[in-house]
C-alpha cells in the first residue's frame, strides 16, 4: 500500500472523509486507474450514506477490476437499502 492509500485508510478510520475525499479526488486526477482508491471513495459516501454515490464508485472499481469481492458485496448492500421500503409505513 502506498503512501496515499494508507493515509486515505487512516483518515477514514479515523472518520476524517472530507479530508480523506479530498486527498481521493486529488490522487485521482494523477491516477485515475487506482480501484483503491475508488473503492475508498465508495466507502465514504457508503458511511455518508449517500448510496448512489456509492454505487457508482463501486462501479468504477467493477471496470477496473470485475472480480473485486468487497465492491460486489458493498454495491448489493447500499442497492438493497435503496430498494428497502416497508409498505405498513405508506399504507397503515
Amino acid at each position: 500500500m502506498n503512501g496515499s492509500l494508507k493515509q486515505v485508510k487512516d483518515l477514514i478510520e479515523s472518520n476524517k472523509l472530507d479530508e480523506a475525499q479530498q486527498l481521493i479526488q486529488k490522487s485521482l486526477d494523477v491516477d485515475s486507474s487506482s480501484e483503491a482508491l475508488y473503492f475508498y471513495l465508495g466507502q465514504i459516501y457508503y458511511r455518508q450514506q449517500k448510496w448512489g454515490e456509492a454505487i457508482n464508485a463501486y462501479h468504477k472499481v467493477l471496470e477496473l477490476n470485475p472480480d473485486h469481492k468487497e465492491a460486489q458485496s458493498n454495491t448489493e448492500m447500499a442497492r438493497n437499502i435503496l430498494g428497502y421500503f416497508t409498505p405498513d409505513m405508506f399504507n397503515p
